[in-house]
């Protein structure tokens, strides 16, 4: 079994960025980053497109800290590792936009995430990496 989970991992494709076009009806992505101490967190997160332009929701995560100390991190979707860059997008005219769009294609799982949150989210564009890594 673990060579098993070895080989689906060492076989997973890889591709600079993604065309988010093909991933319009894919639900959750995962984002990969790295702790202070260098450990790779994985976290699965939903994602909405605004313009054709992916966009993240979070509330103080520890993905989002990471971030914060290093924009760039991969993404991988459906299988596929992208390489990606975040960046922090201020002010409650995007957290309104990327609300109704995430409302919209999560429906009511989303309302009632929505009911529950005590601040207004950050909100994170996902760019292209300007530099892939080596």
């Amino acid at each position: 079994m673990v060579s098993l989970v070895v080989l689906v991992a060492a076989s997973a494709a890889w591709s600079e960025y993604p065309n988010w076009n093909d991933y319009v009806d894919v639900d959750v992505i995962e984002v990969i980053t790295w702790d202070e101490g260098g450990d790779e967190r994985e976290t699965k997160v939903w994602f909405v497109l605004l313009g054709g332009e992916p966009y993240l929701r979070t509330s103080g995560s520890r993905w989002l800290a990471n971030l914060r100390r290093d924009p760039d991190f991969k993404l991988r979707i459906e299988g596929t590792l992208y390489e990606a860059r975040a960046e922090e997008i201020e002010g409650e005219a995007i957290v309104e936009k990327v609300d109704i769009a995430s409302q919209r294609k999560y429906g009511f799982s989303d309302r009632v995430i929505s009911l529950f949150r005590s601040r207004s989210p950050d909100i994170l564009r996902i760019s292209p990496r300007a530099t892939p890594s080596p």
